[in-house]
C-alpha cells in the first residue's frame, strides 16, 4: 500500500500543473473518473496491478484509449505513474488530489451525525455558522445513526467534536469514579 504521504506528493504535483494551466476542475474531474472506473471495474485494475503484462502494452493502451480523452497533466501523470510502477496506487492518489483540490477552492467537508435526521434548518444554521467561522465555503453531509441516542458528532476538515449523550454520560460516569467520597 502507498502511503498517504507519496500519494500526496504526486496530488500536489497534478495540483500545481493543473493550476498553472487554470484546468483543476477538469484535472479533478478526469482523475475521479478514472479513479472511479478502478474502483468497480477489477479488469482494470488487475490491467495494472499484473507485473505478467509488458510495460509496452499498458503504455499503447493509455496511448490510444486514455490519451485523447485525457488533459495533459492527467495523461502526464498517468504516464509517470506507469513508468514507475505506481499505477495501482491510483485511487489513493486520486482521493488525495480531491482534498487538495477542495482545499485549494477554499471548500471544506463537514459531516454530522445525529440520532435523528437533521432539518434543513438546524442544517443552515450550522453550515452558516462554520462558514462564518472559517471562511470557506461548507459541504455538508448528513449520516443518521440512532446508536448515537442523543446529540451529534461533527466532522470538519478532519477534526471532530464529539457531543453525543453517550459520550457525555461516559465523562460523568469517569469523574464519578474517580471522585472519594469522605466518611
Amino acid at each position: 500500500m502507498i502511503s498517504v504521504t507519496l500519494a500526496r506528493r504526486y496530488a500536489r504535483a497534478l495540483l500545481h500543473l493543473a493550476q498553472k494551466h487554470e484546468a483543476l476542475d477538469t484535472a479533478e474531474a478526469e482523475l475521479r473518473t478514472i479513479a472511479d472506473l478502478a474502483r468497480q471495474d477489477a479488469r482494470v485494475r488487475r490491467f495494472f496491478e499484473t507485473p505478467g503484462i509488458a510495460r509496452t502494452e499498458k503504455i499503447e493502451f493509455l496511448e490510444r484509449a486514455w490519451k485523447p480523452r485525457l488533459s495533459r497533466s492527467v495523461y502526464g501523470l498517468m504516464m509517470v505513474l506507469l513508468r514507475r510502477r505506481r499505477l495501482d496506487h491510483l485511487i489513493v492518489i486520486a482521493d488525495e488530489f480531491q482534498k487538495l483540490s477542495e482545499e485549494a477552492k477554499g471548500l471544506s467537508r463537514l459531516l454530522v451525525r445525529t440520532a435523528v435526521p437533521l432539518t434543513d434548518a438546524q442544517a443552515g444554521t450550522l453550515t452558516r455558522a462554520l462558514a462564518e467561522r472559517t471562511g470557506r465555503t461548507i459541504l455538508l453531509t448528513r449520516e443518521v445513526d440512532p446508536s448515537l441516542i442523543g446529540g451529534a458528532i461533527v466532522s470538519l476538515d478532519h477534526h471532530v467534536i464529539d457531543g453525543t449523550l453517550a459520550t457525555e454520560l461516559w465523562r460523568i460516569r469517569r469523574r464519578l469514579l474517580a471522585t472519594r467520597v469522605h466518611g
